[in-house]
């Protein structure tokens, strides 16, 4: 049997005649006889009855069109699908950023993105960067979004943003009339900052220990969230990224530039041995767009690339 012989006997169920269903399918009415006894002969049932020159579904024939009916209600959902997959509107997009990221442009972006498009099925992780860059390379995430250097042949780098490492203060802190904190200003002072076996950590050492400063980081913290609000409970000062403070109003930090000038290049990537689709490119202009926004609003730390 094929799509045909089962829209004829649709139609005859439908329209009660031969010929009116043959009307209704523009065919000829010795197509639709010849499609139905296609089908009795295919399932070994006497689907129509003829009495007096009319024709009667049998007891099979109306058992048989509910299920004949959701073929076709099937079909017509994988032809809306397939539209929806085609113009972008539908389908999964799986992303990945490290843990700075997921609390900074991500969120906001996938909000934006889910506004326009919301038949697509986005599952999001935050992750170490180490993990990101392995899970996209191995087609397990659609796009990463991170800082950290990218030395992939397989991968595929957006450039975002460059940020400046940022001092962050409590509020009424001795050094808040100042517009730039440095290193050697916080020499004898409690440091909260990255691990140096990170890749921001190994960054400021190396940067300070250039410019003739030792760096001593006295709490450490893997995530910038988690040092800014040991800053607000005023447990000592803050050298980190300013990623976690797009879209921040606290009024319980003071933010101030530091030097030596330690920059971080933010950038998702995607793997260059799949096709690139339509979700991909959408999101990385509304990613984008979010990232120019805050930018736009902290001009001083943030400068787009994208």
């Amino acid at each position: 049997m094929n799509i045909r012989q089962l829209q004829a006997f649709c139609a005859v169920m439908e329209k009660g005649s031969i010929s009116e269903a043959a009307r209704a399918l523009n065919i000829s009415q010795p197509a639709v006889t010849k499609s139905i006894r296609f089908l009795e002969s295919a399932f070994q049932i006497e689907l129509f009855k003829r009495t007096g020159g009319r024709i009667y579904p049998s007891i099979e024939a109306q058992k048989l069109y509910p299920a004949v009916k959701r073929v076709f209600e099937d079909l017509r959902a994988v032809d809306r699908l397939a539209g929806e997959l085609r113009r972008g509107e539908a389908g999964q997009l799986r992303i990945a950023a490290s843990f700075t990221l997921a609390a900074a442009f991500v969120p906001e972006a996938i909000r934006a993105f889910h506004e326009s498009r919301a038949l697509v099925d986005i599952r999001f992780m935050a992750l170490p960067p180490r993990q990101v860059i392995e899970l996209v390379a191995a087609h397990e995430i659609d796009l990463g979004v991170l800082y950290e250097p990218i030395a992939s042949a397989k991968l595929h780098r957006v450039p975002l943003c460059t940020a400046e490492i940022v001092c962050a203060l409590p509020v009424g802190h001795h050094f808040k009339d100042r517009a730039i904190v440095r290193a050697t200003d916080l020499v004898g002072h409690t440091v909260i900052s990255f691990s140096e076996s990170s890749y921001a950590g190994g960054l400021l050492k190396k940067t300070c220990e250039a410019s003739g400063v030792p760096w001593s980081v006295a709490i450490e913290v893997n995530q910038t969230a988690a040092a800014l609000s040991m800053v607000e409970a005023g447990t000592a000062i803050a050298v980190v990224d300013p990623f976690a403070l797009a879209g921040s109003r606290s009024d319980r930090l003071s933010i101030k530039s530091f030097r030596p000038r330690t920059t971080l290049h933010s950038h998702a990537i995607y793997a260059t041995d799949r096709p690139v689709s339509q979700l991909y490119e959408e999101f990385i202009g509304t990613l984008v767009q979010v990232v120019r926004r805050h930018a736009d609003q902290m001009p001083q730390f943030l400068r787009p690339l994208a």
